[in-house]
């Protein structure tokens, strides 16, 4: 993983300004799990806090858990206290959302942490989005920060599109279309180069 890191930053740094820069302003590269929970309840989790605050994303999350004991739940757990879902501040969608990822997941429709392993990041992301409510940049937070995949570009983030125009002085708002095709070179260390575009001030 840090071996990973290192090779990755040393590329980035090989392709001269604005990467050699940006690197030297804010290496280490401190990408790392944020949790460790199963694939989907990675997914799961990210519900919690869609178009919210941290904070209030946070708050919310915690509840859902003290619901259980204090630990995430299984599907099964999830599904028999789906009612229950109501009363902590969930959205009527987001309720359904991750009803529907646990039905999901107990009908084995979205692979799990071991068949995960065999598959490519976008096979991954084409199985999630079958999903109602789940769409690319969601599977594309677990790629990075569940599953520490090292070859991730979210290039609908709002904050890597405004970061990448101003890192290159482009002229006005890259699109994410665009985005996708300016880093498919910085492959296979695209969650790098993504975390290092999240730093730009």
């Amino acid at each position: 993983m840090v071996g990973d890191i290192e090779l990755g930053e040393a590329y980035l740094a090989s392709l001269g300004k604005p990467w050699s820069l940006l690197i030297q302003q804010f290496r280490p590269c401190k990408l790392a799990k944020k949790d460790h929970l199963l694939p989907h309840q990675s997914v799961i989790k990210s519900i919690f806090f869609q178009q919210l605050t941290p904070h209030v994303g946070n708050i919310i999350f915690n509840r859902f858990k003290e619901l259980f004991g204090g630990h995430f739940p299984p599907d099964e757990e999830i599904l028999k206290a789906s009612e229950l879902l109501k009363v902590i501040g969930l959205s009527q969608r987001k309720m359904e959302t991750i009803i529907r990822i646990s039905e999901f997941s107990l009908n084995k429709a979205i692979p799990s942490a071991e068949e995960i392993k065999t598959l490519s990041n976008q096979m991954i992301i084409e199985r999630f989005i079958q999903i109602k409510g789940i769409g690319q940049w969601t599977v594309e937070m677990m790629l990075m920060f569940n599953q520490l995949r090292m070859d991730v570009m979210p290039a609908s983030d709002y904050a890597l599109r405004k970061n990448f125009t101003k890192l290159f002085q482009l002229d006005q708002l890259i699109t994410a279309t665009e985005l996708g095709k300016v880093t498919q070179h910085l492959s296979p260390y695209r969650s790098i180069a993504a975390w290092y575009l999240w730093q730009v001030k």
